[in-house]
């Protein structure tokens, strides 16, 4: 690819990612089975291309952790790495590659995250994130939007979710949750749960790559 033409390829896999993960973007488009593999193998073609063209962590990996497409641990890792002077572009490809496991995996995968959900609502203290928030009329900035385990359960029965739009919304739950109530001791309960959640998520993947 043209070196002129490697200035796009960030906003592509932004495209490519609202397309996979968020919710406008898929409401405002039919994502068929075959639009969905289409995209899904032109992203894997143009994984290098995108990797060459950030040649600088602000603001692509900042981006990918504020949408919740990587966990704060790989975002610290990715930083921690470039400090290191690993070469920008090859911790850009690290990230995509595990970016790739999660847009498009068959039907059981996306059962595991039925399993991931039931378990969230058998914590002790799930009533809280189960329905719409409370103070959802309080939800601006920072907040993008909020969520809740009722929600992301209806979206999981319309089978309308990839595993990283899934992952996508468990996570903000937990992060709007801790950002709410950072001042007070309430806000310990969300990082209990999502120690759980992401405890088991690792079990999970951890057993579906060894198979």
């Amino acid at each position: 690819m043209p070196l002129q033409h490697r200035a796009w390829l960030p906003k592509l896999f932004k495209v490519f990612a609202s397309l996979f993960l968020s919710c406008p973007f898929h409401r405002r488009i039919t994502m068929t089975r075959p639009l969905e593999e289409a995209l899904f193998q032109h992203f894997i073609h143009q994984k290098l291309e995108i990797a060459y063209a950030i040649n600088k962590p602000f603001p692509f990996f900042e981006g990918l952790r504020d949408n919740n497409f990587i966990t704060d641990t790989l975002y610290r890792e990715s930083l921690e790495a470039c400090r290191n002077l690993v070469p920008v572009s090859r911790v850009v490809y690290n990230i995509l590659t595990k970016l790739e496991k999660t847009f498009s995996l068959p039907l059981f995968i996306l059962q595991k995250c039925e399993f991931l959900l039931l378990k969230a609502y058998c914590h002790p203290q799930s009533s809280f994130f189960a329905e719409t928030p409370r103070n959802i009329q309080d939800y601006g900035e920072p907040f993008k939007e909020a969520m809740w385990l009722d929600l992301v359960k209806e979206r999981l029965t319309e089978r309308v979710y990839t595993v990283a739009w899934f992952l996508r919304d468990m996570r903000l739950i937990f992060r709007n949750h801790q950002m709410f109530y950072k001042a007070s001791d309430f806000g310990q309960i969300g990082l209990d749960l999502e120690a759980e959640f992401e405890k088991d998520l690792k079990k999970m993947f951890t057993v579906h790559e060894a198979r």
